[in-house]
């Protein structure tokens, strides 16, 4: 109990100190999927799309194919393949990231967009981009109907290594459901960090809001920076007058915070605690 005292202790100065510091978002573009890669090659985002939906083409309803390359799961083998009788995206999102010193290309492929289905198919692509496009990993990164860069879709833990940020939701008249995730990449492949659930409500006489930052100092750590987390959730009255609706939920501002560490012998990040799982229990419990 000591010692996790004095690591809090030393942890607390850090974090404060760590979310002054500015998280630099980057450019996500949304290529036209006929477009070539680069200017160096001849292939276009679509031939990319095709190494996963072979039969992919357009139509009046965007891009749409029924055939499906295997692919593994970010989150490993308890997530299989959603079951669809159809794939298709209207539009690609693209960002330029580091791994390892190198650059890549990263392609983000919602396959679930002309396609609606209760977890989606969102295939996040790493590509090497020095020549003709090569595909380096790939992996389903759909935990929710739809799939984004979050709006920081990029974040530097190193001088020439970034951390990946989406982010996985869907919605409903009163409810919205995100799972935002983490993801790097170690020798040109794609690793799950961690992931966040978040949910927001609106109900008669209250409205809930969770919302996430990160931040991370590419010069506090070796070989990756510590990675500061901290999700704010907002409870505020609409001071509606519901009757018999009026409950006694409390209103105010919390702060869950958890930090990232990398652990060099088992060569990934740690968080250091279970405050994600225990915001995600008592989401779950709201529904």
């Amino acid at each position: 109990m000591r010692v996790v005292a004095r690591r809090m202790l030393f942890l607390l100065p850090f974090l404060t100190a760590l979310l002054a510091v500015p998280a630099l978002a980057a450019d996500v573009d949304f290529p036209p999927p006929d477009t070539a890669v680069n200017a160096r090659s001849i292939t276009t985002y679509l031939d990319l799309a095709r190494h996963f939906v072979p039969d992919i083409k357009g139509t009046d309803n965007g891009y749409v194919g029924q055939k499906r390359t295997p692919l593994r799961h970010i989150s490993g083998k308890d997530y299989g393949d959603e079951a669809t009788d159809t794939l298709g995206f209207y539009d690609i999102a693209t960002t330029r990231m580091k791994a390892d010193g190198k650059e890549r290309l990263l392609v983000l492929f919602d396959f679930a967009q002309a396609a609606k289905t209760a977890r989606g198919v969102a295939v996040l692509a790493l590509y090497d981009v020095s020549g003709e496009p090569k595909l380096l990993d790939a992996a389903d990164i759909g935990l929710d109907q739809s799939t984004y860069f979050f709006d920081q879709a990029l974040m530097s833990v190193a001088e020439g290594s970034d951390v990946i940020l989406t982010m996985s939701t869907h919605f409903n008249s009163s409810q919205t459901y995100t799972t935002q995730s983490m993801i790097m990449v170690q020798d040109d492949r794609l690793e799950l960090i961690d992931t966040a659930f978040l949910f927001n409500e609106r109900l008669c006489t209250v409205e809930r809001q969770q919302n996430v930052r990160y931040a991370a100092n590419p010069s506090a750590g070796k070989p990756y920076a510590p990675i500061a987390m901290v999700v704010t959730e907002t409870v505020t009255p609409t001071n509606a007058d519901c009757g018999a609706d009026a409950s006694n939920e409390p209103t105010g501002k919390r702060e869950i915070k958890v930090t990232y560490t990398w652990d060099t012998i088992a060569g990934k990040y740690v968080a250091d605690s279970d405050a994600l799982q225990k915001l995600a229990k008592a989401n779950e419990q709201r529904f």
